[in-house]
């Protein structure tokens, strides 16, 4: 049949069915182009399906399967969702894009929050908005100075500007960065920048620029002003690496810190960068900002490494903790504060101990230990108030050996105790002045009577003496101690100059001298008995300065005394 043929079979919808069954179906509406090829697809694929049934019996349908090109369709959704997330991000970033741009441009022309020229508010103006704000409240212009203790205020005295308000507002605009806007617009918001200085950096070789400043501004008047101030702040410290300026009471040690507490400003750098503020109108000048070029260096060689380094060697001398001691008791303490006023920082950076501040001190602590000859005050048991100068018993401290003793001690880092070394001892170790004797024989020459006091007042021995003659043979006053008590011995006096011979030879039984072997109590049986009890008796029958005794009270005294025990000879 021929595709006209076959075209002629199809119904016209206008026209009822001439097949049996009696049902009439419209015609179809004609399809398009592309339509009638899916059409002519849909009425083939039963036939097909019927022959392949036909074919295969009754076997079981199977899922249609797709060739490679049926699965296209299955991804157009993927494509899609891709394409939408490609036009949002076109979108976001030709936002971010213009958001940029237009921060670019305002902030081309207008100031950040918070910024402020001269203490006056000038957030997001324009030039000439700024000008105007500026200009009108200049008056009030301050800049202050300040670093560590040192601070002072500049003010100018007219009420007239000394700036140029448009120019001043051009040059803030012009430190914009525009360009990285958003960064400074965080860091404005933050309060991190309230002036037009930024940079933590302070060009010193740099030109100042004052051309900004009106001609009521006077330079000279503000160097001197600036200058005055700081010569007053310097005026307290030396510049030099000192110890007493150095040690930290608190650390208990030598720091740097402290150490550069007694810098003084260096005046031309000062004075450089507050013009340099002043000249791009900021309302502080943080001299931390210009760090060692603030100060001059101590000694005008040292740098902080120096420094440090002669601190270090410093603190090295600061280990000694010691306690002097003098017959067990306290006499004075070695400590790290004791060795401060020892150092020397004659090369500041190397620090030594002063060996004669040393022998200096020695020599003082030695003075008030020592009281061989000094003048002493007490009461006796009975009541009398007494005072004797001179004598050879006490205390005798070398100082050149207490100096050596400190030395060693400090280069050892020596902690605990030391014993002062001396040449001879008292009995005790009390204040300079006080009595240093516990036991002693007490020789009253105003009343020619002699009494051996016990270390708790007890007497326990006591006699009546004849002294020397007043004159060349006078007794000598002083505290004294027995230097020996052998018992017999003869008594030689000096030789005669004109016989050649001694002036006198006398045997004794009993020899107990206390002034070296010159002086001593001694038996004289050649005295009358009588004399013994008369206290005047010495001016006219007066020894050679000895002490002289009745036989059986110098037995009674050579049985009772051991050698070094002290004696007092006074009026």
């Amino acid at each position: 049949m021929s595709q006209n043929d076959r075209t002629q079979l199809i119904p016209d919808p206008q026209q009822p069915s001439r097949h049996t069954g009696g049902v009439q179906s419209p015609r179809p509406i004609a399809p398009s182009h592309g339509q009638q090829r899916g059409a002519t697809n849909t009425s083939q694929r039963p036939n097909q399906q019927r022959q392949q049934r036909q074919a295969n019996g009754n076997a079981p349908k199977q899922p249609p399967t797709h060739a490679r090109g049926d699965r296209g369709p299955a991804r157009k959704p993927v494509e899609n969702n891709k394409s939408g997330k490609k036009t949002t991000l076109f979108v976001v970033l030709g936002l971010i894009v213009i958001v940029y741009i237009v921060g670019v441009v305002a902030f081309s022309q207008v100031a950040y929050p918070n910024t402020t020229i001269a203490g006056v508010d000038v957030s997001f103006s324009n030039a000439s908005s700024a000008a105007t704000k500026v200009n009108s409240a200049w008056k009030h212009y301050k800049l202050t100075v300040t670093g560590d203790d040192f601070s002072w205020t500049y003010q100018p005295e007219s009420d007239e500007p000394i700036v140029d308000g448009e120019a001043a507002a051009k040059d803030i605009i012009s430190h914009n960065e525009a360009f990285v806007w958003p960064v400074r617009l965080a860091e404005s918001l933050s309060g991190k920048t309230k002036t037009t200085a930024s940079s933590n950096e302070v060009d010193l070789e740099q030109d100042v620029d004052l051309s900004m400043l009106s001609d009521t501004f006077d330079q000279k008047q503000f160097e001197k002003d600036l200058g005055a101030a700081i010569d007053e702040f310097n005026e307290g410290r030396s510049g030099a690496f000192e110890a007493n300026s150095s040690y930290d009471e608190q650390a208990g040690k030598f720091t740097v810190e402290k150490a550069r507490s007694n810098e003084k400003l260096n005046r031309e750098h000062v004075i450089k960068y507050a013009e340099l503020e002043l000249a791009s109108l900021a309302e502080t000048v943080d001299l931390s900002k210009l760090g060692n070029d603030a100060y001059e260096p101590l000694n005008g060689t040292l740098t902080d490494d120096q420094i440090q380094a002669a601190c270090d060697a410093a603190n090295n001398f600061l280990g000694v903790n010691v306690t002097l001691k003098l017959n067990g008791e306290d006499a004075g303490k070695v400590d790290g504060s004791s060795v401060l006023q020892w150092i020397s920082f004659a090369d500041p950076a190397n620090p030594t101990l002063d060996t004669s501040q040393i022998s200096s001190w020695a020599a003082e602590l030695a003075n008030g230990f020592n009281t061989v000859g000094s003048t002493r005050w007490w009461t006796r048991a009975d009541g009398k108030q007494c005072a004797v100068e001179g004598g050879d018993f006490g205390w005798s401290i070398d100082s050149s050996s207490l100096a050596k003793q400190v030395e060693d001690a400090i280069n050892n880092k020596q902690t605990g105790e030391i014993e002062i070394k001396y040449s001879q001892k008292a009995d005790t170790f009390t204040a300079k002045g006080e009595p240093d004797w516990k036991a002693y024989v007490d020789v009253d020459l105003s009343e020619q009577h002699a009494r051996y006091y016990d270390e708790n007042g007890n007497i326990v021995w006591e006699a009546n003496f004849i002294s020397g003659k007043p004159g060349e043979d006078a007794t000598p006053e002083g505290v004294w101690q027995i230097n020996s008590n052998n018992g017999a011995s003869k008594l030689i006096g000096a030789k005669d100059p004109e016989t050649g011979k001694p002036k006198y030879e006398s045997p004794v039984s009993y020899w107990m001298p206390f002034e070296g072997n010159m002086v001593g109590f001694h038996d004289a049986t050649w005295q009358n008995d009588s004399s013994f009890d008369n206290a005047e008796s010495y001016k006219w029958c007066g020894s050679h300065g000895c002490i002289n005794l009745r036989l059986a009270d110098a037995k009674a005294l050579h049985d009772c005394i051991k050698v070094g025990l002290c004696v007092v000879v006074h009026s």
